[in-house]
């Protein structure tokens, strides 16, 4: 970890997950993000669960702590974080804006933000069209493609143009699902700098722009949620999430075994080291009892199974229109066109 003497370059951001929450307060420097500090806390209960808010004040402690050891480490006061957001209920939509100047004009980067919020704010209008008493807030947007004088280019920036278009993926999480987050920050005394999506924070970590001409599915498996996102030709074209995560396979063993979440917890890190081929733990009557890794690690396949087949089938409910061919093949059950998705539970609960 390196620290820099100005510290008006620091950048805080936090991950608000749903078994811990991670602080990294760090600065960019020649295009690299250089980390000066890095804190952790795991929830001491079950304030979060499939990525949302339950305890909006015993998250707020916990982002308090975070908070606190960073600041004793770099001896200053923070105040304002970036965070992620996540949820069990992720709507998507593509929406496209256009603009026509009136005369030849050099685009400028607030031209650039100018487009992409008018195509933003025909994303919101058609998400939050009264159909549904839910209220959608837009968390992120990303653009697929630009266009100058009706030819697709790259960069908009310094280019002569009459008119200039996107096409963008906006993001949108229940009103309430960005009021706790917001809540859980303001009562740790932090003011929120910026909100994302976690699948766009951990696509452009993890998959740079040189590779996203290939086609990839990127699949961050978190605590309670897993996270998606697919490029295709150099874009980021879908995001996706569902509310299939670690915390199933802890459910699981937790059931098996007769024990609580957190000693559930502690036995499914213990089977996934090499190094252990029998764990041991007490169950809830006080009993130790002695376990193959092998077991438990059968108990947790199936977990797996299904969360790869619900990744499986939000993938291609999503891409119902461009193959219904390959949706029939990827979910072995019946298509319905009528519906718009695969006739799943999957399907209907998280096509977008």
């Amino acid at each position: 970890m390196e620290k820099d003497k100005n510290t008006n370059n620091y950048v805080f951001g936090l991950d608000i997950g749903t078994r811990s929450i991670v602080g990294v307060v760090g600065y960019l420097e020649y295009g690299r993000f250089k980390i000066a500090a890095m804190a952790e806390k795991l929830h001491t209960t079950r304030s979060m669960l499939d990525g949302q808010i339950h305890d909006i004040y015993k998250v707020g402690d916990t982002i308090r702590q975070v908070k606190l050891s960073l600041e004793s480490q770099l001896d200053i006061d923070l105040k304002d974080v970036c965070i992620a957001a996540a949820g069990r209920v992720l709507r998507t939509v593509n929406s496209t804006a256009e603009y026509e100047f009136e005369e030849e004009t050099r685009v400028t980067q607030e031209d650039i933000y100018s487009l992409n919020l008018l195509a933003v704010e025909n994303a919101h209008n058609k998400i939050n069209d009264g159909s549904s008493k839910e209220k959608f807030y837009c968390v992120g947007n990303t653009p697929i493609r630009y266009q100058l004088n009706d030819y697709d280019i790259g960069n908009l920036e310094g280019h002569k143009a009459r008119k200039i278009y996107v096409e963008l993926i906006a993001t949108f999480l229940p009103e309430e699902v960005v009021d706790g987050l917001y809540e859980a920050v303001e009562y740790a005394g932090l003011n929120v700098a910026s909100l994302t999506l976690e699948p766009i924070a951990s696509m452009n970590i993890a998959i740079p722009e040189q590779y996203r001409l290939l086609n990839i599915c990127l699949v961050d498996v978190g605590a309670g949620t897993s996270d998606i996102c697919i490029t295709k030709d150099g874009s980021i074209v879908a995001y996706g999430m569902i509310p299939l995560a670690g915390d199933e396979i802890t459910e699981k063993i937790a059931k098996n075994y007769l024990v609580d979440f957190n000693t559930a917890e502690t036995i499914k890190i213990a089977a996934s080291n090499p190094e252990n081929d029998i764990v041991t733990f007490n169950d809830i009557m006080g009993l130790e009892q002695k376990v193959p890794s092998s077991e438990i690690q059968a108990i947790a396949d199936e977990s797996i199974a299904n969360m790869a087949k619900a990744t499986a089938d939000s993938f291609c409910c999503r891409w119902w229109r461009k193959d219904a061919k390959l949706c029939r093949a990827s979910c072995k059950r019946p298509f319905n066109s009528t519906r718009k998705s695969c006739n799943t539970r999957q399907g209907s609960a998280y096509n977008s």
